[in-house]
């Protein structure tokens, strides 16, 4: 029988208590109360055994035994065994934690859903004994996207992070996981017809969003974070988004930024700053629009009518973009300092398909080398080096 009183004995040599769980037992015939224990240890090992109070029967009853022995006797032994509440061990307690670190960030409102998700699956579970493959499968049993997949190993992997900062496990297994790669889906902007169709069947604040959006490539949230102010001669300076109901900053520290003053979007904004009320651009009832949820029914009262097959309102940017490409007249590096893209690699990797046969469309007269009329660089140079001789 293990005894509790002699602490060193429950011990083999590393292992750690988590817990110690423990009621009082009335042995038959014998005078004293009893505790009757369980000690829980870190690698899962569980030791039991027996107590005597050395209270008798006669002195306390069952009651006073439960409600006050018991609790002072279970703070003495987990002061002497050491022992690391349970329930810190578990994902829950961990999960807490992550929650407090990100609750200021920009998108905590949109995946605060998939973090509780995470939660309810893995809060019982103790956070060392999670293994990868637990993660894997829990993944695989996700019906969603890939990319949506990774949101939730994001929070996953934050989680065990910092139970690997306590020192609770010596590495986290959500590192590395690899989802199998699967086509990205295609941009699909409208067309110039579409476009044209979708202004004229729009009217009132959204056909002025429209013409903004299609005009310019801002985000949503750019759009409606516009104020008054923003509104220069010859460009537009973007410096706030808002959504969900919060101001914050763009996107990237790239998205702060201004955009040139396009000939065919000043008809929109000119109306637009006629119609506002308040600071902001976007009101409504002289408040700011706080989403561009705002515009839903809308929008797809909108498609519908055009009879234009269904595509997000975000759209308007792809399709801005594309139409920029396609245009010939402006270099990528320039395009993607407009929409406020961190790289032209982004342009590159998300719409070289719609510019894949604008290379047959150059100027084949063209002379890269030609530096005067009726002459070459390479008659340049020469002739130079004639003059220095």
């Amino acid at each position: 029988m293990l005894i509790v009183s002699a602490p060193k004995s429950l011990f083999n040599k590393g292992e750690k208590v988590q817990d110690i769980k423990a009621s009082i037992l009335s042995r038959g015939n014998r005078k004293f109360w009893y505790v009757k224990y369980q000690v829980l240890f870190e690698n899962d090992d569980v030791k039991t055994g027996e107590e005597s109070t050395k209270v008798l029967k006669t002195e306390k009853t069952l009651k006073y035994m439960q409600t006050q022995y018991l609790s002072a006797w279970m703070a003495r032994k987990q002061e002497e065994l050491k022992v690391t509440k349970f329930e810190s061990k578990k994902f829950s307690y961990y999960f807490e934690k992550f929650l407090e670190l990100h609750r200021e960030d920009r998108s905590y409102k949109n995946r605060v859903y998939i973090y509780q998700k995470v939660n309810n699956f893995f809060q019982d579970i103790v956070i060392s004994k999670i293994t990868r493959m637990k993660v894997k499968e829990y993944l695989a049993s996700l019906r969603v996207k890939e990319i949506t997949k990774k949101e939730y190993l994001i929070c996953i992997k934050g989680v065990i992070d910092i139970a690997l900062d306590d020192e609770v496990v010596d590495k986290n297994v959500a590192t590395s996981i690899r989802f199998k790669r699967s086509d990205k889906e295609l941009s699909n902007p409208f067309s110039p017809q579409e476009v044209e169709i979708l202004l004229s069947n729009a009217d009132g604040m959204l056909k002025n969003y429209l013409g903004i959006a299609l005009n310019t490539g801002m985000r949503s949230g750019e759009i409606l974070g516009l104020m008054h102010q923003d509104i220069k001669e010859d460009r537009i300076s973007v410096s706030r988004s808002i959504s969900k109901g919060r101001i914050t900053a763009p996107k990237t520290l790239r998205s702060i930024r201004d955009i040139p003053m396009f000939e065919a979007v000043k008809p929109y904004l000119e109306k637009q700053m006629k119609n506002s009320k308040s600071l902001y651009l976007f009101d409504n009832d002289k408040r700011f629009i706080n989403d561009i949820s705002f515009f839903q029914s809308q929008w797809h009262k909108l498609i519908k009518n055009s009879e234009i097959p269904y595509r997000k309102i975000y759209n308007t940017r792809h399709t801005f973009i594309t139409a920029m490409l396609n245009s010939g007249k402006v270099k990528i590096m320039e395009i993607a300092a407009i929409v406020g893209h961190t790289s032209p690699r982004m342009i590159m990797t998300n719409y070289a398909g719609f510019i894949q046969d604008n290379h047959l469309k150059v100027d084949t007269n063209i002379d890269l080398f030609k530096v005067n009329s009726g002459d070459t660089l390479g008659d340049t140079l020469k002739f130079k080096n004639l003059k220095e001789a």
